[in-house]
């Protein structure tokens, strides 16, 4: 734990058993509540009873039972109590390794990030809600997952880790859809259209930048957008992740450069953008489904 201008920093090693990678608890906001921090891992919350305050980004929103909300790495945020009333939430955290140990960082986990409508819930809550609620039979089968993975996180019985893992990866297939829906369903939905124009300049700036080293931190920043956010936007209106768009752009140039020219496969593979000519060849191969040398003989 550390503190960065009176914001109070939590890392995953702050929680009891941080090498898991994983904490689950419930409490109640009379227990005390934490002043605005931040942390460097993802936090999914559930209010089981009651009400609360929740602050987040400076924007404070009133959270229900049914009420369930994600927060991301880095976002400043508290829960506080009202007077006089109690609120129980279950608190989720975890690190995107505990999911994949591929996944060593957000910024890697294209797959993860799927599931990154986390940043639409922490935008002003006039344009989108910064929480979903859940009723019915959603609401009961979300409650009985987190009942089941903070009692598999206590009893730590045999494979206790995996079935908290696969609980896990259950909830955020189920939160998927449901923001998903709620997209379909509301008025946000013209927000998610307006962005179509950004999403279109963001493919021109990948189309002139293509062939240098190139981040989704770096576009996201280029518009002025979280990197969560911006890949939410990207898959929901391009289908593709980031990197898939990248990577098939890429190819894309490659085989034209293939077709028209005599340049070695290996200058081709670092005229395109790839840095590692074994990357360039399976990427290449998984696309095509030929390898460079063979697409060119068939050309």
């Amino acid at each position: 734990m550390d503190n960065r201008q009176d914001i109070i920093v939590y890392h995953m090693s702050d929680n009891p058993d941080g090498e898991l990678n994983v904490f689950i608890k419930t409490y109640t906001t009379q227990q005390g509540h934490t002043p605005l921090h931040m942390h460097k891992y993802m936090q999914i919350n559930y209010v089981n009873r009651g009400r609360a305050r929740h602050v987040v980004n400076n924007t404070e929103c009133e959270v229900v039972k049914g009420d369930i909300f994600v927060i991301p790495p880095d976002v400043t945020h508290k829960i506080e109590p009202y007077e006089d009333e109690t609120a129980e939430i279950v608190e989720f955290e975890f690190t995107p390794t505990f999911i994949n140990q591929n996944f060593d960082d957000i910024s890697k986990a294209d797959s993860f990030l799927d599931f990154a409508y986390i940043e639409p819930f922490l935008v002003d809550a006039d344009a989108v809600r910064p929480r979903l609620n859940l009723i019915g039979p959603v609401r009961d089968e979300v409650e009985k997952i987190l009942a089941e993975a903070e009692r598999e996180y206590i009893e730590r019985r045999s494979g206790f880790s995996l079935m908290v893992r696969s609980l896990l990866l259950k909830l955020l297939v189920i939160l998927g859809r449901e923001f998903e829906s709620y997209v379909d369903s509301s008025r946000s939905k013209p927000l998610y259209e307006r962005h179509r124009a950004l999403i279109k300049s963001s493919l021109d700036f990948i189309e002139e930048n293509y062939n240098r080293e190139i981040s989704i931190e770096e576009v996201a920043a280029e518009f002025s957008l979280s990197q969560s956010y911006f890949s939410f936007l990207f898959k929901s209106i391009t289908s593709r992740t980031f990197t898939e768009h990248l990577n098939n752009l890429r190819v894309s140039k490659a085989q034209e450069l293939l077709k028209t020219t005599d340049n070695l496969v290996l200058d081709i593979c670092y005229e395109v953008g790839f840095n590692n000519v074994n990357h360039f060849n399976r990427i290449f191969k998984q696309i095509t489904g030929v390898s460079p040398v063979v697409y060119r003989k068939n050309k």
